[in-house]
């Protein structure tokens, strides 16, 4: 069910892009901004103290693991997580695939969590319906980091004239990593190194999504000529993702 809706509603808001491309593109910016406050608000307020109720003395480096492997993948995809691209100049074929690369990998590695949330609260909580709880929080923390993702990647493959078929093509397998992720972590979890990794492989993600939504409120704050509005934006997201989510 939850792979479902994950790759629907990429697919579909990938979509809908096409169809509203225009008016779109001109809040895109502060769609990403709204929605990467909403992604730290539950970061801080569940997944954090979520990792860390597990009395694990390591789980902070699987976070700045994460962290830094986000670093690193931006060096493929320059950004587009952020939902813009760090380039200057003509971007070529083979460096748009290089971009879609990064994006894919970036994706595929949120969704490994996915599928292995539960079988970590099983253990440590032993209540059915934490477990459910939890893992849709976390489902809808990558909904709301993924679903501006898809609708920039198509504003920014629009900006290319990219043919119709490879540019839906390329959506599709984007709509597919983070599902994929999720099977590719279930099916890990039964090797005996990768069985008590549920919670390594949930914080290797917050420390990438920590990277995105930190540097994305930053660059926002600092460098844009719209202060007011992004501070606005971001503070809408953060009260909007407490309340949503608190309850």
């Amino acid at each position: 069910m939850m792979l479902t809706v994950l790759f629907f509603g990429v697919l579909l808001t990938g979509l809908i892009t096409e169809l509203l491309k225009n008016k779109l593109e001109k809040f895109s910016h502060f769609l990403i901004s709204f929605s990467v406050s909403i992604v730290l608000a539950l970061i801080c307020v569940h997944i954090l103290p979520e990792l860390f109720s597990n009395e694990n003395p390591t789980i902070g480096y699987y976070v700045l693991a994460g962290f830094v492997i986000q670093i690193l993948l931006e060096l493929l995809s320059k950004g587009i997580e952020h939902g813009h691209v760090h380039f200057h100049g003509k971007i070529s074929t083979k460096q748009l695939f290089i971009i879609f690369i990064g994006l894919s990998i970036h994706s595929f590695i949120e969704g490994i969590p996915i599928n292995t949330i539960e079988e970590a609260h099983h253990a440590h909580h032993h209540h059915h319906v934490m477990e459910y709880q939890f893992s849709w929080i976390y489902l809808s923390m990558i909904l709301i980091h993924k679903l501006p993702i898809a609708a920039v990647l198509i504003i920014f493959l629009n900006s290319m004239d990219v043919k119709n078929l490879k540019k839906y093509t390329l959506l599709l397998i984007f709509a597919c990593t983070s599902p994929f992720g999720a099977l590719f972590g279930e099916q890990l979890i039964y090797f005996s190194f990768f069985n008590d990794w549920a919670m390594k492989f949930l914080a290797l993600s917050t420390g990438m999504l920590l990277h995105i939504t930190t540097l994305l409120i930053f660059e926002d704050h600092h460098q844009s000529n719209k202060k007011i509005k992004n501070i606005l934006t971001i503070s809408l997201g953060i009260l909007v993702g407490l309340l949503l989510f608190s309850f």
